[in-house]
């Protein structure tokens, strides 16, 4: 009979989607993953297989507690235009905050990894058709709802929020400064100001 496994799954996951995030996949390391997530090499080739199926597996997982959840409040917003705005000053606050993880693993991800890994690319893929798919449907009940332009053509914004978002990540990576995110927010809510 084999031993039980001595951590719970979710929160070893937990701490290796955190480093991954931190530092990328090729700078983090089986010893600082070992360190990190408290379980020998053993366990972690024994539940993982592999450095890169434990990646995998962060980016999923990524994608379940942090994308999901960010989002979850423009799905549930009862003013899909001030869920948009709201999301977007999140992400601006999380870009200021120099005491933080920078970036998105998802976005990391593919500047460090999609165009030559089949599976990352294939994961983030489906990361950015979800925040993409989302912000759609909100643009659309904000058409119904009279609160944008009827004349704004969804598909073009979705895929300039989906673009801005990216960009803050891509930007909070390089200590930028409020002027300059707080100048993304405001177009992105002059975008969506009804005319």
């Amino acid at each position: 009979m084999g031993r039980n496994k001595q951590f719970e799954l979710n929160q070893v996951l937990d701490c290796a989607m955190r480093e991954f995030w931190r530092k990328g996949y090729r700078a983090t390391s089986i010893p600082t993953l070992e360190a990190q997530m408290g379980i020998s090499r053993q366990s972690l080739y024994n539940t993982f297989k592999s450095k890169r199926e434990l990646f995998l597996r962060a980016l999923r997982y990524y994608h379940g507690i942090i994308i999901v959840k960010n989002f979850s409040y423009i799905e549930n917003s009862s003013s899909p235009k001030n869920g948009i705005c709201e999301y977007f000053r999140a992400r601006a606050k999380d870009a200021l905050n120099h005491s933080g993880i920078k970036g998105c693993l998802v976005t990391n991800s593919i500047a460090e990894l999609a165009q030559h890994d089949n599976q990352v690319r294939a994961q983030t893929t489906i990361t950015l058709q979800h925040m993409r798919s989302v912000f759609k449907s909100a643009l659309a009940r904000a058409q119904s709802s009279n609160e944008i332009s009827g004349q704004l053509d969804i598909n073009a914004t979705a895929d300039f929020l989906l673009n801005n978002s990216q960009g803050l990540f891509i930007m909070s990576r390089m200590n930028v400064d409020k002027t300059s995110v707080d100048g993304i927010v405001d177009q992105i809510e002059s975008l969506l100001t009804k005319r």
